[in-house]
């Protein structure tokens, strides 16, 4: 693969306002990282929502970009051509609970200060470790009752909500439900609503100033115990370590 890639650029990008690019096609692949900030990209037909430590590769094509935030947003991106397209989807996202997410990272930031310099061996590498993660759905993949359940979830991340409680909102059994939305995220609905509490948690620990027993309140924790220890399930580390100095 290493000889039918070309590199074509790169850059950190950084900016301190709401930013709105219409949609353009763009010719060739991306490599994007958020490193902070949040937005939606609008491809035809579907959306997808960004936040602080997406990863993601992006497919050629149209598509509309949107950062919302009124603190800093941060990304790097690698844009190189391939010959043919290497994802049948507008995007593939890598996971940052998979083994690989830190290597993957760490690649496209030797990327950037090497600036086509041995990028024929490192963007494969990338390549290599991101295509062994199978494509997240567009939402038109995604059974409407699924969809409903996770606009849901997106609209009370502060609450301790119960699994039971969501398939009963989707009016199907525990087991149908659980089955529909491994289908539709590739996660099952506790990880998942795991996953998205804890970057909510993040989000609101970098950008709002509260203490760590405020969040946990906030977000209807039984102790600072319990939540510092899910948070670390999903990042890795304590929420002390993402607060602001």
């Amino acid at each position: 693969m290493k000889d039918e890639i070309k590199f074509i650029e790169s850059a950190h990008v950084r900016f301190h306002q709401n930013l709105h690019l219409r949609p353009r096609e763009i010719e060739n692949h991306r490599f994007l990282f958020v490193e902070t900030g949040h937005g939606e990209f609008l491809f035809p037909g579907t959306k997808l929502k960004i936040d602080s430590r997406t990863l993601l590769l992006l497919s050629p094509g149209l598509r509309e970009t949107r950062y919302v935030e009124t603190t800093s947003v941060s990304y790097l991106y690698v844009e190189f051509h391939a010959p043919d397209n290497l994802i049948a989807t507008p995007y593939r996202e890598v996971p940052q609970t998979s083994a690989h997410f830190q290597t993957l990272v760490n690649l496209l930031w030797s990327i950037e200060r090497e600036k086509g310099n041995l990028t024929e061996y490192l963007i494969p590498a990338a390549l290599e470790l991101t295509l062994r993660h199978p494509a997240r759905p567009t939402s038109r993949e995604v059974d409407p009752r699924i969809q409903s359940t996770l606009d849901y979830i997106d609209r009370h991340l502060d609450q301790p909500i119960k699994i039971s409680q969501l398939a009963a909102r989707a009016g199907l059994s525990l087991p149908q439900f659980r089955r529909l939305f491994v289908k539709a995220v590739a996660k099952p609905p506790k990880e998942y609503l795991l996953r998205e509490r804890m970057r909510y948690a993040r989000k609101i620990l970098q950008t709002e100033g509260l203490r760590i027993g405020e969040i946990a309140e906030l977000m209807n924790f039984e102790s600072v115990y319990q939540f510092s220890n899910q948070y670390k399930k999903v990042h890795g580390h304590s929420p002390r370590q993402d607060r602001p100095e």
